[in-house]
């Protein structure tokens, strides 16, 4: 099925409009790709993610407006529209969100501060309590053990002193029993 011209100058003007669209976008997309992305790697990502975005809007357009059919001049007008945007509008807009990013990002460090000196609280308080779980524990276990090797120290006194007591009871039956020999050999 061919597409009629009036289709494929409607769908190029669409598709500056979708370009604008795009051009509005990329604004947000720029502030916050300056506000939170410190690193070329993270920069590069959110990059991508927006010409992910970009290019599954094309997509979709295509699919809506010319049944399918993917047009050179549908890029052209995304292109003409998203340079029109940005050179005019953009230009003005980014007057105002670049103190906001400023201030965005200010706002991000603050907040951020204040957490790490929540964390640092929470993690020192976090560490007492171990710290003296763990002395506890030691005072515990040392109490235990002490008294665990006193009974056996008292057991190893009750038997020595149980040996002892044998011995002695037998010395002194055998000087009895030789005293009876004794004064029976006499």
């Amino acid at each position: 099925m061919e597409l009629t011209f009036i289709q494929q100058s409607t769908a190029f003007l669409y598709s500056i409009v979708l370009g604008i669209a795009l051009g509005v976008l990329y604004g947000p997309f720029k502030i916050f790709r300056l506000a939170f992305c410190r690193s070329r790697a993270a920069i590069i990502t959110a990059d991508i993610i927006y010409m992910l975005i970009a290019t599954l809007s094309v997509f979709l357009f295509s699919l809506a407006f010319l049944l399918g059919y993917i047009r050179i001049y549908v890029f052209a007008g995304c292109l003409l529209g998203f340079f029109a945007y940005r050179l005019t509008l953009g230009k003005l807009f980014s007057k105002i969100y670049c103190p906001l990013i400023s201030l965005v990002v200010k706002i991000f460090h603050k907040i951020c501060d204040v957490l790490k000196k929540v964390a640092k609280k929470l993690l020192k308080i976090a560490y007492k309590i171990m710290y003296n779980i763990n002395n506890v524990k030691s005072i515990y276990k040392n109490k235990l053990t002490k008294t665990v090797s006193d009974k056996r120290v008292f057991a190893r006194d009750e038997k020595r002193k149980a040996k002892s007591k044998k011995k002695s009871d037998r010395a002194s039956s055998e000087r009895k029993h030789n005293k009876r020999n004794n004064a029976e050999k006499a």
